[in-house]
């Protein structure tokens, strides 16, 4: 779990993170995840705020868009790809959020930091939640972090959770 630990700080358990507390002020948020252990904290973190205050999640996996080239046609992998996402995504609510939560999910194609920002702005998202960490080393530096893309274009607030 190293991965992990250099998500979320030492000491910190899930449930007692301080998650938002006014249902008036966020009344629904999305929830962007690539699976990942980072992303983990953050859909923990949101099923606090849900079971706690009640807020609508709607929770988004973005995959890279398929590519017709000259010798590779990735659109038979592209559709697998959006069904295990859909899997997956099911999958999470039932073990985070729990059997019966009516949470939303949505699988889309694109680049990562726009169809975030797109999805809030068309579901007219109060918040983003996302956690701190994206590409690191040489990819950070070509690709820039999908976080820091969307809190400068977000239409609305996001909470960076660490």
């Amino acid at each position: 779990m190293p991965a992990l630990a250099a998500c979320r700080p030492a000491g910190h358990d899930t449930d007692a993170m301080n998650a938002p507390t006014t249902p008036d002020l966020w009344r629904k948020v999305l929830l962007p995840t690539d699976f990942s252990e980072c992303a983990s904290t953050v859909v923990h973190a949101a099923a606090v705020m849900h079971r706690k205050t009640g807020v609508e999640v709607l929770l988004l996996h973005v995959t890279e868009p398929a590519y017709q080239g000259l010798r590779v046609q990735t659109s038979d992998l592209h559709a697998q790809m959006k069904v295990e996402a859909e899997k997956s995504l099911a999958k999470l609510v039932t073990e985070v959020f729990g059997k019966g939560a009516t949470i939303r999910t949505l699988v889309k194609e694109g680049r990562p930091a726009e169809v975030i920002c797109q999805t809030a702005d068309e579901a007219k998202v109060d918040a983003i939640l996302m956690p701190t960490h994206g590409h690191s080393g040489l990819k950070h530096a070509l690709l820039g972090s999908v976080t820091e893309k969307v809190v400068r274009h977000a239409p609305c607030s996001v909470l960076v959770v660490r």
